[in-house]
């Protein structure tokens, strides 16, 4: 969580007009939206190697 809070506090500095719970809640949902992203490409994935793969019967 050490790079959360850094993350937090970074923006903080940077946008010194957000409030913490506004950059909290902005640094969550981006993080939300990198495991969705990064999960439906994983899936991507593991569905092309199974139709490359031989079926063994």
């Amino acid at each position: 969580m050490a790079n959360f809070a850094q993350r937090v506090e970074e923006l903080i500095a940077k946008h010194p007009h957000l409030t913490k719970e506004e950059i909290i809640k902005i640094v969550t949902e981006k993080n939300e939206r990198k495991k969705a992203k990064k999960a439906a490409r994983n899936n991507s994935q593991k569905r092309h190697n199974q139709e490359d793969a031989p079926d063994h019967e």
